[in-house]
């Protein structure tokens, strides 16, 4: 509990004592979208040790193998909640990872959040392309589960015996990130993680996040009173996190 481990998120999926003991997954991996090659000293490098620049069929691989490990450790009421975007490098991989989730995974998507951030990437330069002011989040459930996963709604029983429940619109709009750092130019956000959280955790929940970078998805856990697992394969992203903490 409330422990990061410094591996990657493959390894820390196969520990046997996480076996069906997560019940929310939040996380928001590399978005795969840096293709010039320079070392760290090249501002286009957005983490200190993950090379964010695979061929697009080596990425798509490699999610479908976290999915494959997101079965092992998420039980079935569980869920996913999956932070993606893309950019001008790949806007098409966000569609066909998602395909392949579905055809390859033990997954299915269920649910889309459209997040409006509170600012946005301008392309003055451009003709053809719009701003990039929203991102999505894409909710899986497990195959079979799709209206049973759980989540934090509240409902009312009419006089009719029938349960009504709390409308909760898929557009939520939160901060952009946690700010960047010399380790980290792609932080995840706060806000949003908790906002999350209030939807799809259930008091005292455990959360896993794959990708924790600098711990955002941890502290958000502990400011709601979840409990959390993670893993990140920098240590210095770690020690930050500790840090600060």
């Amino acid at each position: 509990m409330n422990k990061m481990f410094n591996e990657d998120c493959l390894i820390t999926m196969n520990r046997a004592e996480l076996r069906n003991s997560v019940d929310l997954v939040v996380t928001s991996p590399p978005y795969n979208m840096t293709k010039r090659k320079g070392g760290y000293a090249d501002k286009s490098k957005r983490y200190d040790i993950y090379e964010d620049w695979k061929t697009e069929e080596d990425y798509i691989k490699f999610i479908v193998d976290v999915f494959n490990g997101y079965d092992l450790v998420l039980k079935d009421s569980g869920c996913v909640a999956f932070n993606f975007s893309y950019s001008k490098e790949n806007p098409s991989l966000p569609y066909k990872m998602v395909s392949e989730i579905c055809r390859q995974t033990n997954f299915n998507i269920v649910d889309t959040i459209v997040w409006k951030k509170k600012t946005a990437i301008p392309h003055p330069a451009s003709k053809n392309r719009m701003r990039r002011v929203c991102e999505f989040v894409y909710i899986f459930s497990k195959k079979g589960q799709e209206l049973k996963f759980d989540t934090n709604k509240g409902f009312k029983i009419g006089s009719n015996g029938q349960k009504y429940y709390d409308i909760t619109d898929n557009f939520i709009e939160a901060k952009n990130n946690d700010g960047v750092n010399n380790i980290n130019k792609a932080t995840f956000s706060t806000e949003l993680v908790d906002k999350i959280l209030n939807i799809y955790a259930k008091p005292n929940s455990l959360v896993y996040d794959s990708f924790m970078g600098i711990g955002t998805t941890a502290n958000s856990c502990l400011n709601n009173k979840h409990n959390f697992i993670g893993s990140e394969i920098s240590k210095k992203q770690i020690d930050y996190y500790n840090s600060k903490i």
